[in-house]
């Protein structure tokens, strides 16, 4: 393959990623990777899909099917922000690599990432609250679950640290090389944030005026049946990963009704105004620090009395992935 990837999108988690990636794979011009978040580049941590995303190089590039339209070869992985060796590698890989990042308010994100490891069955609190007073204790690994992957992934606090993850990739990326978007600007006009997107990768508008609903809130319906297909016991687990992956290579129709079957919309209830307050003491120097790194006023992120977003049915939220 003559061509590398060349343009990544890499974060931030539940900031719209889902809803661009998929607008962007829809795209005449892209070639996107047949397989959603491969996560090569990020080697300490684990796996966003499952373990067997960190493949070797040959198998990595065999996602990219471009043709002679496709001006660029894009990627998404949302775990690459916050690593620590993903950019770094991206750019030892191809030194022309272009980032898109989406930034969303951290009092939003750490609870609708908290939302999304329960539903990957990673986390066993369904009470944001709980899991947000389990971090210290976590991270000396105590209190992880019994089933859960990617323990990695319940330092809510750390995953939602946005200036500290952009401070970082601003010491190794070039400026012009980096889109950035505020997702509140995404959620109240996507078109114009997505053309926006287009002109910074020299795209040519495709016409797109519909920005269909992508990955709201959810919970399983069958969590049982969940967790043997995502947490098997071990004599079973090799052919039951392997029969996961042929499936979702496949795409049968049969399959992904039933997956759709199993997802139930919710609604996540609006942090308390303590808790809100604690948040905000806590990620307050880190905002700043946003702010300072790309000039933007982000002020109304810290105001204990605005209440956070909620994923409500049929809203704009629901299409950028609650």
């Amino acid at each position: 393959m003559s061509r590398l990837p060349d343009t990544f999108l890499i974060g931030a988690p539940k900031s719209g990623t889902t809803a661009l990636t998929n607008w962007l794979a829809a795209h005449p011009q892209v070639c996107f990777s047949s397989r959603k978040e491969p996560g090569y580049f990020a080697r300490d941590l684990p796996p966003h899909i499952d373990a067997a995303a960190h493949f070797d190089l040959d198998r990595y590039l065999a996602l990219f099917a471009a043709t002679a339209q496709h001006r660029l070869l894009a990627e998404g992985s949302i775990i690459y922000l916050r690593s620590t060796d993903a950019v770094p590698a991206i750019l030892a890989f191809n030194r022309q690599a272009r980032f898109i990042v989406s930034l969303r308010n951290p009092l939003e994100l750490a609870p609708a990432w908290h939302m999304e490891q329960c539903y990957a069955l990673n986390e066993d609190q369904p009470d944001f609250a709980d899991a947000w007073r389990l971090q210290a204790a976590r991270a000396r690994g105590e209190r992880i679950p019994a089933a859960c992957r990617r323990p990695q992934f319940l330092q809510y606090g750390a995953f939602a640290q946005l200036g500290e993850q952009v401070e970082r990739l601003l010491a190794v990326a070039p400026r012009a090389a980096i889109h950035f978007i505020r997702f509140e600007a995404l959620r109240a006009d996507p078109g114009a944030v997505y053309r926006q997107t287009l002109a910074f990768l020299g795209l040519d508008d495709d016409g797109r005026r519909v920005f269909p609903v992508v990955n709201g809130a959810h919970r399983r319906r069958y969590p049982a049946l969940a967790q043997l297909l995502l947490n098997p016991p071990a004599p079973l687990r090799l052919p039951l990963w392997r029969l996961r992956k042929t499936l979702r290579s496949a795409r049968l129709p049969l399959v992904e009704a039933f997956r759709e079957r199993q997802r139930q919309d919710l609604v996540r209830a609006p942090l308390s105004p303590a808790l809100r307050a604690e948040l905000a003491s806590h990620f307050a120097d880190d905002i700043r620090l946003l702010e300072r790194l790309l000039g933007w006023d982000l002020s109304d992120w810290l105001k204990p009395d605005v209440p956070p977003a909620v994923a409500l049915p049929h809203t704009i939220e629901q299409r950028l992935g609650a």
